[in-house]
């Protein structure tokens, strides 16, 4: 063997063992395909070279350098270039076109297959000059190397399937985790609330999301929960009664369903705030996604949700969307049956008034809120007169129809920080946080004007319904019990009855009570007539 042959398999065989040491250092294949090319193009003489590799359904091209005239082959981006671009190649390795433009390497250039056995992986092409063709041992040593580089490849993308599955089945956990924590979040709490603004914080973890909606469709009182990042313009500007016309829209359009937009509540959420110390996110692309909630073929709710455009998270936001619609539009229905049922429990069942219990519990709390806060607290009742003779004459069927029709007009008398209660046969009770005696006489007289003007006529018997009012209100009492107030309106009520009915009568202040009332259990209270003043006459 000749000095020279020996040099050249030295050069050969220095040149595979780079090749070797290039591939195993390289981070990935695009690397380490973009060091093999410089170095084969240096060991050439090649002015260019490049990779053109099949992986999974794509063609990558990945090159050291270019220039205008090898453009056709890589683009114009100095060092690491890789492109996902479909390219067939003919079997002739002197021949190579791009599909969809018919294009052809350079006559001057060199061909090596990347392969696997005889599985053919792609090429790597070398832009040669025309006084630099390789001899046939140049492109057995290039067959060799193509060898190398399809092992490279083929290694390097079972090893990337792997990592690729393992992060698969990391986001795949997290999500099932996410899934987990908001299934447990909503059997251990009732609040629509709290779970609203939980619901909030995953979605807000998964994407930026500028801005979340919740309908719920309660039997009587649908609401609209909104969770918004602040300082997004688009939120801010609008108002509840644009977001309820909004919904209400979207009901009777899409799903035939007609509810006014008086009736949707709107409540707003802080939820989606930004961390502390940072200004929120500019999103210029964001798109909408909407999910009915359906239970049991109802539509419970509907979710809607304004997310940034970023590839890299729609697909998990849809996923995690998808997810959770069956678990919210189930945490709805239940909700929904316990408010039914704590109606039940909390209101009665004829006219759908506060029940006796509320009226007791409600009654504590205001007046120690009075006892705290020194604010002024009134207490009506109201007795229908000579009601159990219409129930004698006429039945308990227009009886009853009587008691709903007072009930609905205490319902639209009174404010939304006032009480009415139905005491217990034909007795109700209103209760006015904030209001003294003469200010509940002024709504004790509405109230009597109205009963005896709009209940007659309510069934085709003729008959009139009237009532009789008594008021006390915590500037009545000389003590700071509370049965003290309720003795008092029940006296003022006692002397109305006594004075005529038809008339409201109002408690004078501190008259001192005998002890032995205090604290009964809301008996009829008989005081003298001068102890009480009159307000109105009988009709």
């Amino acid at each position: 063997m000749g000095q020279e042959e020996e040099g050249r398999l030295v050069e050969e065989a220095t040149l595979l063992r780079c090749v070797a040491e290039l591939l195993a250092g390289a981070k990935n294949v695009e690397k380490g395909l973009v060091r093999v090319a410089s170095l084969l193009s240096r060991f050439l003489g090649a002015d260019q070279g490049a990779f053109l590799v099949r992986r999974d359904e794509e063609w990558m091209l990945a090159g050291w350098r270019t220039d205008e005239d090898f453009s056709r082959i890589l683009p114009r981006t100095p060092c690491l270039v890789v492109r996902a671009v479909p390219v067939a190649f003919s079997d002739d390795l002197g021949r190579a076109s791009a599909a969809g433009e018919n294009r052809r390497k350079p006559a001057d250039s060199v061909a090596m297959p990347v392969r696997i056995g005889r599985r053919r992986l792609g090429f790597g092409i070398f832009r040669m000059g025309a006084d630099r063709v390789p001899g046939r041992k140049i492109l057995r040593l290039l067959d060799v190397v193509g060898v190398q580089v399809g092992a490279f490849c083929e290694n390097r993308s079972v090893g990337e399937q792997v990592r690729t599955d393992r992060d698969r089945l990391a986001s795949q956990n997290e999500e099932l985790g996410r899934l987990l924590r908001f299934s447990m979040s909503l059997h251990a709490n009732q609040d629509a609330d709290a779970m609203f603004k939980w619901l909030c914080r995953e979605f807000e973890a998964v994407s930026f999301v500028s801005g979340i909606e919740l309908l719920s469709l309660h039997d009587g009182e649908p609401a609209v929960r909104i969770g918004a990042t602040p300082g997004i313009k688009a939120q801010a500007a609008r108002d509840g009664r644009a977001i309820a016309r909004g919904w209400s829209e979207i009901l009777s359009s899409r799903h035939r369903i007609h509810i006014p937009a008086a009736d949707i509540r709107v409540k707003r959420f802080a939820s989606l705030s930004p961390e502390p110390g940072r200004r929120p996110r500019l999103v210029r692309a964001s798109r909408k996604i909407e999910t009915p909630l359906f239970h049991a073929e109802r539509l419970v709710g509907i979710l809607s949700l304004q997310v940034a455009i970023r590839p890299e998270d729609d697909r998990r936001i849809d996923r995690l969307v998808e997810s959770v619609s069956g678990q919210i539009a189930l945490f709805l229905n239940r909700s929904a049956d316990m408010e039914k049922i704590r109606t039940s429990a909390n209101h009665d069942a004829l006219t759908g008034l506060l029940n006796y219990m509320s009226f007791q519990d409600i009654f504590e709390r205001e007046f120690e809120r009075y006892q705290r806060y020194s604010r002024n607290m009134s207490l009506l009742l109201l007795d229908l007169d000579n009601f159990k003779g219409i129930n004698d004459t006429f039945g308990h069927q227009v009886g009853d129809h009587v008691l709903r029709h007072v009930a609905g007009i205490l319902k639209a008398s009174i404010r939304k920080t006032d009480y009415a209660f139905r005491y217990g046969g034909d007795e109700f009770v209103i209760l006015m946080s904030d209001a003294n005696a003469e200010r509940a006489a002024v709504l004790a007289q509405r109230i009597r004007t109205k009963v005896s003007r709009d209940i007659r006529g309510v069934s085709p018997y003729e008959f009139t319904v009237s009532t009789s009012i008594g008021i006390a209100d915590c500037g009545s009492i000389s003590s700071m019990e509370r049965e003290e107030l309720l003795l008092r309106a029940d006296g003022a009520l006692y002397r109305a009855k006594n004075a005529g009915r038809d008339r409201v009568q109002v408690a004078p202040e501190r008259v001192p009570l005998e002890t032995a009332n205090v604290g009964a259990a809301a008996p009829r209270f008989r005081r003298e007539p001068s102890e009480l003043r009159v307000t109105q006459g009988a009709l």
